[in-house]
């Protein structure tokens, strides 16, 4: 409101709004601001006006270089309303700088009287996560865990069964085939992959469950921190920075059992057999399940076969291939390629642009009709939210009914706001592709003459690998593999 009047006290017309929801303003990869961003680009924007210069951001050396760099060079005019700032003018901009810098300290500052809170709470022995498994929070205080009869059994289940010599592999292919659920399952959390099933349990689940702490009736805090305020990302910390507090709730596994079980589990870490690295780590998918493949001692299998075999609901065929026949392929791929780049590189990257381009505005013509779409329906929702208020307060809707049409329409809009702000980031990032086919081909051409192949190349290279089952054809075996290189995906030689 307050903005809107500005704009229209001051003469500006065609006003647009950009905001974002509960995203912090330490970070410029906002979806509203890199749409705004977009917009200013393609010269739909020649002016931005914020409240105040933290609405900006909040990251001084970023809401710097956008106010003397980025919008200069654009020829944006930026306005901040109750910070007296205009760049047109040069009013407030001496003191910006000052301004950002104190913008920026704020959000340092909350940390760290955060931390310190979240720090206290913790040695007072009140759990302040959203939940663990095996365990609900107590109806009556949000901060105590009590034992979850439906999970509990499993995790001591899995507890003793660890300790009774089982292999990772054999509890998950148990549980899975029992139909139990993952911890993420019961959280009703969004599937990591599009193949991710209720009951995939893995290794790694149970490695967490198994190290867990809690399960002995303790909490344990810190054991990992963010590396800055400014940063998402989380790194361990050292067990003489943990805050461990004892007692704090029913203990779920006994100490010789969790002790037993970490013990034994130890001993289920196995190296390579061959010593042998694997340089395709990371880039092998099952063509058929798209789970990933993983490596054996003379070759690669499909990790869902692996996990479940080929009868089970969750299995599938094993897409076995040599580790031999794998490395000649990928070798004799990337040879052909890089040759071609080198004898031709202009016909290639003409033949490449064609598939590319057509993909990427195929790509950026569907995701900008989501997008439109999506806008749309919103729309149309804060239309009926209003009709329905005004009939509500008329008399000639039911207060009942009321609430259960705005309920809906409530939880309609955020997960279409959700929605919105994805494809938003992604026709964003399709617009600012640039060509991909001629950053291959200039890729490809500083691998000419390779005649082996190493982990760094590869990974360089391609993007994605996916192994077909093998199959037989006049007495021949075949063994499909289709590889996708990066920027510009399978080429057709």
């Amino acid at each position: 409101m307050l903005l809107h009047k500005y704009a229209e006290g001051q003469g500006f017309t065609n006003c647009l709004e950009f905001y974002d929801d509960n995203i912090s303003g330490t970070t410029f990869s906002r979806p509203q601001f890199m749409k705004m961003l977009a917009d200013i680009e393609a010269g739909n924007i020649d002016t931005v006006i914020v409240k105040d210069l933290s609405r900006l951001g909040r990251d001084y050396i970023e809401s710097g270089r956008y106010q003397e760099i980025v919008f200069p060079e654009l020829g944006t005019r930026l306005i901040a309303v109750n910070d007296g700032y205009d760049s047109a003018t040069g009013a407030g901009t001496d003191c910006a700088v000052f301004k950002n810098v104190f913008n920026d300290y704020y959000v340092k500052d909350i940390s760290n009287k955060t931390r310190s809170a979240l720090a206290a709470r913790a040695r007072a022995g009140k759990y302040l996560s959203s939940g663990v498994y095996g365990y609900a929070k107590d109806p009556h205080d949000k901060n105590k865990l009590i034992p979850d009869p439906e999970t509990a059994p499993i995790v001591r289940r899995i507890f003793s069964m660890t300790a009774a010599g089982m292999s990772f592999r054999a509890i998950t292919r148990i549980l899975a085939s029992e139909g139990v659920l993952t911890p993420s399952a019961v959280k009703q959390r969004t599937p990591r992959t599009a193949t991710s099933r209720p009951t995939d349990w893995n290794a790694a689940t149970l490695t967490r469950i198994i190290s867990n702490p809690v399960y002995l009736g303790k909490l344990v805090y810190g054991r990992s921190r963010k590396v800055s305020y400014k940063s998402k990302k989380v790194v361990a910390t050292n067990e003489e920075q943990y805050i461990v507090t004892e007692g704090t709730h029913e203990a779920i596994i006994s100490q010789s059992v969790w002790e037993l079980a970490n013990e034994v589990a130890s001993r289920h870490k196995k190296t390579s057999t061959t010593g042998r690295v694997n340089i395709f780590s990371g880039l092998l998918y099952c063509a058929d399940c798209g789970t990933s493949i993983t490596q054996t001692k003379d070759g690669y299998v499909c990790r869902r076969y692996r996990q479940y075999g080929k009868e089970s609901e969750n299995g599938c065929t094993s897409h076995r291939i040599p580790y031999k026949v794998l490395y000649a392929t990928v070798l004799a791929s990337i040879q052909e390629v890089t040759e071609e780049a080198r004898r031709d590189r202009d016909s290639l990257i003409a033949r490449l642009s064609g598939v590319g381009q057509k993909k990427q505005q195929a790509a950026l013509a569907t995701a900008r009709k989501d997008q439109a779409k999506t806008e749309k329906r919103l729309a149309d929702i804060g239309e009926l939210i209003r009709k329905a208020f005004e009939k509500n307060v008329l008399g000639d809707m039911p207060d009942d009914v009321y609430k259960s049409l705005t309920d809906g329409y409530t939880k309609e809009r955020a997960d279409l706001t959700a929605h919105l702000e994805a494809v938003t980031i992604q026709v964003t990032e399709l617009q600012r592709e640039t060509d991909n086919a001629t950053q291959f081909v200039e890729l490809a051409e500083r691998y000419a003459d390779i005649t082996e192949l190493d982990q760094d190349l590869i990974h360089r290279l391609i993007d994605r690998i996916e192994i077909g089952d093998s199959y037989k054809e006049n007495g021949i075996r075949y063994q499909p593999v289709d590889i996708y290189f990066r920027f510009v995906g399978q080429i057709e030689m």
